[in-house]
């Protein structure tokens, strides 16, 4: 597949392609970063750090009062296991997967949770110590057993979303995996497709409402970086793939869609493989962050073709909001960093929390717009806001047109946030609420008002967020009026334990 780039784009990548070629040739020599001297960590954030048993099932307290309207099931997705035979994970964005399951009925409200029963969850059970690498920490200090980057497979503890009638949870490596809608038990892996085993899709993709088409895209390193995407039927049939080769080699966790392209955000996190297959570093110790670089924004074609490079100020994406085509120009929304000094380096707050300590998170998630007018071969950054924020939100429904209202978990430390916002993208008004520096807050889950119950416009509906209340060390799940974000919830609903960090959820709506 062709690749156009534009003249300062190729200059750059030459410069970039000689920079990283000294970097490879040094990594085996360079020392690890002393980490600082930081504070003791308040118990309660490390206990987003700390195990869950897994196989709870039992009726939660509710305090104010459910909708009536809202009836269906939340599902949400994290790392729930940390530790196996007394060893233990490196990095809070790690470790088994642990499902959970919110269902709401005419009757009251349910709570369930259990583990994904990957290949390495079983086998790591039954032989009780850990068996497999992981993308932060290796198998084990014998630089032996990590050559090649170690065997590594899938945790499936990043996302959980229903697509076509399953309920599939995955994360960044092999296989979806399927668990029942009712049970959680896991039921059957869902193959990425043949020829696809070794793309390394992300856990992230994207559900066209109008088509039914469901999206995945994925990066696999080499000699060059390949970036992959396939497209599924609603049958889950694969209907298409393609991929074209990335100028640079470089981390991404999510991609952007729209009706006719998709967009990958190739941020200067590089990837160097030479500590990584030396069995010397793990997977994300292998990062490294170049800010000055800046970002290259690639766009494709969804049905495959040329890809067309832009640059753009450097900054760390997690995550998109949405993207939408209008007027000649691709519009697209993210949430970005200007530096990921939560999440890389040994005085990440992500490593330290995971130690009892905090770490460094300064940098704040800014809500950022990209217009991009392929035909000029421009691009526009705009701040739209440089607050903190992360895990952006629409209502599904509007996905891939232009949204009105995007929803965020908003302030605390870098991504580690204490409240919700809703941004009208129209006027530029916001609606917050925050908890307050005890209490984080996670991703707001949007659930859709039933056309019986007046939903007949978009966002009208609810948000749903899962946090962990410092006071009380354990984790409730806090109902918003997606309208009327800033009067804080209509309902909690409290466990009667913490639950570890969780990244994702999707609501799923009953019949």
């Amino acid at each position: 597949m062709a690749i156009i780039r534009h003249k300062s784009v190729q200059r750059r990548t030459v410069m970039k392609g000689a920079s990283a070629l000294a970097l490879t040739a040094a990594a085996g020599a360079c020392a690890r970063q002393a980490a600082a001297p930081f504070s003791e960590a308040p118990t309660w954030m490390t206990l987003l750090g700390k195990s869950e048993a897994g196989g709870r099932d039992y009726i939660p307290r509710v305090e104010g009062e459910l909708p009536a309207g809202l009836l269906g099931s939340l599902y949400r997705n994290g790392p729930g296991l940390f530790e196996r035979g007394g060893v233990r994970i490196r990095h809070l964005l790690d470790g088994d997967g642990l499902v959970q399951r919110l269902s709401f009925s005419a009757g009251g409200v349910r709570y369930q949770n259990k583990f994904v029963r990957t290949q390495k969850f079983r086998e790591e059970e039954l032989a009780n110590k850990r068996r497999y690498a992981t993308w932060t920490t290796r198998k084990s200090n014998n630089f032996l057993d990590n050559l090649g980057g170690g065997v590594t497979q899938s945790q499936a503890g990043v996302t959980v979303y229903p697509v076509h009638g399953k309920i599939i949870a995955r994360d960044e490596l092999g296989p979806s995996y399927e668990v029942d809608a009712e049970t959680l038990e896991t039921l059957e892996t869902i193959p990425a497709g043949q020829g696809l085993e070794s793309v390394g899709f992300k856990a992230h993709s994207k559900l066209d409402p109008e088509t039914g088409e469901w999206i995945m895209a994925g990066s696999q390193f080499g000699r060059v970086m390949k970036i992959h995407a396939a497209i599924y039927e609603p049958t889950l049939k694969l209907k298409t793939q393609f991929s074209f080769e990335s100028p640079r080699q470089v981390y991404i966790h999510d991609f952007i869609a729209t009706k006719s392209h998709l967009i990958f955000v190739l941020h200067p996190c590089y990837f160097s493989p030479l500590p990584f297959l030396s069995g010397m570093k793990s997977f994300t110790d292998s990062f490294s962050w170049k800010g000055d670089d800046g970002n290259l924004i690639a766009i494709v074609p969804r049905a495959g073709g040329e890809a067309k490079f832009f640059d753009a100020p450097g900054s760390f994406m997690w995550h998109a909001l949405n993207a939408y085509e209008e007027g000649g120009e691709i519009i697209a929304d993210i949430v970005g960093y200007d530096e990921p000094d939560h999440f890389i380096g040994d005085n990440a707050f992500f490593y330290n929390i995971m130690k009892g300590r905090m770490g460094r998170a300064s940098s704040a998630g800014m809500i950022r717009r990209y217009r991009i007018n392929l035909n000029a071969g421009s691009l526009k950054e705009e701040i739209l806001d440089s607050g903190s924020h992360e895990f952006p939100m629409i209502d599904e429904r509007v996905a891939m047109t232009a949204q009105r209202i995007g929803y965020f978990s908003c302030g605390g430390l870098g991504a580690f946030n204490s409240g919700l916002k809703r941004l009208d993208y129209r006027t530029g008004a916001t609606r917050e609420f925050d908890f307050g520096a005890e209490t984080q807050v996670g991703e707001p889950v949007f659930a859709a008002r039933p056309e019986g119950d007046g939903g007949v416009e978009l966002d009208q509906g609810w948000l749903i967020a899962q946090c962990l209340d410092g006071k009380s060390e354990k984790t409730f799940f806090a109902v918003f009026d997606a309208e009327t974000v800033d009067r804080g919830p209509v309902a909690k609903i409290w466990l009667e334990h913490h639950v570890p960090i969780s990244f994702h959820g999707a609501w799923d709506a009953a019949a």
